[in-house]
């Protein structure tokens, strides 16, 4: 393993294998990834699991972002899966911010390999494209309805998920209140922006109040002036356009999980937000242990900044303990302590000031889905951040704690540069040992992508292949 790799930035998913709980869902800096990745022992890796071709059935809505040879783009879709290795329809949308980029939507099919441990991959077909136009990911399972994707084309790079829809929500548009979050990067620093807050679709007419960083401001309290969302189409896709008081407009395509969860991709040019909306439901409070996790952009690199950390509140106004790992454009900040402060607006808004031992106070704005899920934005005038927040399961960790298999994903850059991303099994054995059984694409734009084997996912075998984008 080269010495550069010790620089990198990147985010990180963790989620246990076989059981249907949620362990943890937050980013972590490169440096613990690439650090666990030494720890392996050899390619012995463990394979165990009971997944299969069938395991891959029904319609899924997927995400990616990443950067090819013409530059940054983010990508979502729809595809239906029949359980027997074949991807039989879909449709994949994909904005790109390049002098001949911009927005593209295109039917695709496909070909699909799951192992018993979760890890296989994904071939798409562009079907109305001429040629063989085609993107791979590699993917892990984390159940029958969600796994992770990274792409592993000699010519891009980019990491993602996916999730089974449920069909029954295609009838209408979302109806309800919403917290959502939208990171958008943009192709000028002053349209970059992070976007948290509360939309309401009542028959799919849309109002809502939110934050919004963009550029380095904070606009605290902005209001959704109009919006619509149109009625889904037969595979639970539509668009949704909102005007916001600053004033501005964006337009996205939606995709909807089920009544209760959407996502969206930005469909304006130079713009490549992605987000998420969850129906808030129940009451809203910060009380008890949470984890939270974020990224975004710097002034100086996109994906410039990884945070993760943990925090007690009270459940009144204040943060009693706390501690956070980040890295920014390369510069580490391990096992920050801190304290902090809230404010509650009711509606599942707080004002929160994080106070760093000795550091400078930190100003964020959470959006709550309930009293155990968020989401929240960073206000600096020096970055783009947003992140989640939840309610941890357990108050008490150890080493043993952490065992088991788990799928895992991983997307950020280092610094020669390269875009890098992982996907695979993450394998702690309780007493501080690890394997990672994993697929990595180091990808750089003026010379392509350098790909491990993403059949034989031995750590760090690598190759070096070369090609085209695909659109």
């Amino acid at each position: 393993m080269s010495s550069h790799r010790a620089a990198e930035v990147s985010s990180c998913k963790f989620f246990p294998r076989f059981v249907s709980s949620k362990l943890l869902l937050v980013p972590v800096v490169g440096l613990l990834a690439f650090a666990l990745g030494c720890g392996s022992s050899g390619t012995n890796i463990p394979i165990t699991g009971t997944f299969s071709n069938t395991s891959l059935k029904g319609n899924y809505t997927y995400h990616l972002y990443g950067q090819d040879t013409n530059g940054p783009y983010a990508e979502a879709g729809v595809f239906v899966a029949d359980g027997n290795g074949n991807i039989t329809s879909g449709t994949d949308d994909f904005n790109q911010i390049a002098t001949n980029g911009g927005f593209a939507s295109q039917p695709i099919t496909g070909k699909y390999s799951v192992g018993r441990d979760g890890n296989g991959q994904i071939t798409f077909t562009l079907t109305n494209v001429s040629g063989n136009n085609t993107f791979t990911v590699a993917i892990t399972l984390v159940s029958t309805s969600n796994f992770y994707m990274t792409e592993v084309d000699n010519f891009a790079n980019a990491f993602g998920e996916a999730t089974l829809q449920d069909t029954t929500a295609f009838t209408a548009p979302p109806n309800g209140t919403f917290a959502f979050r939208i990171h958008d990067q943009a192709s000028t620093t002053s349209n970059t922006a992070s976007l948290v807050g509360a939309l309401t679709s009542n028959a799919g007419t849309v109002t809502g109040t939110l934050d919004e960083v963009r550029g380095s401001t904070l606009h605290a309290g902005a209001t959704l002036t109009s919006g619509s969302f149109s009625t889904p189409d037969a595979t639970g896709r539509g668009t949704l356009t909102f005007t916001d008081s600053l004033p501005i407009t964006s337009t996205y395509i939606y995709y909807v999980i089920n009544a209760n969860t959407v996502e969206v991709l930005q469909q304006d040019v130079n713009n490549l937000g992605l987000g998420r909306f969850e129906k808030q439901s129940g009451t809203f409070a910060l009380s008890g242990n949470y984890v939270f996790g974020s990224q975004g952009d710097t002034t100086t690199n996109p994906q410039g900044v990884q945070s993760v950390g943990g925090f007690t509140a009270d459940g009144t106004s204040a943060i009693t303990t706390g501690a956070y790992d980040s890295v920014q454009d390369g510069n580490q900040i391990v096992d920050q302590p801190f304290t902090g402060s809230f404010t509650s607006g009711g509606n599942g808004r707080f004002a929160v000031t994080l106070t760093p031992q000795g550091g400078t106070p930190i100003t964020d704005v959470f959006w709550m889905v309930s009293s155990t899920r968020g989401f929240f934005l960073v206000s600096d005038p020096a970055k783009i951040e947003d992140g989640t927040i939840d309610a941890q399961q357990s108050g008490s960790f150890s080493v043993s704690t952490l065992k088991g298999q788990y799928a895992y994903l991983n997307g950020g850059f280092d610094f020669t540069p390269e875009a890098l991303t992982r996907v695979g099994t993450f394998i702690p054995d309780g007493n501080g040992k690890v394997n990672l059984n994993e697929v990595v694409n180091a990808f750089t734009p003026a010379t392509g992508a350098i790909v491990n084997n993403p059949v034989v996912r031995a750590p760090m075998q690598w190759m070096r292949p070369g090609g085209p984008r695909r659109h």
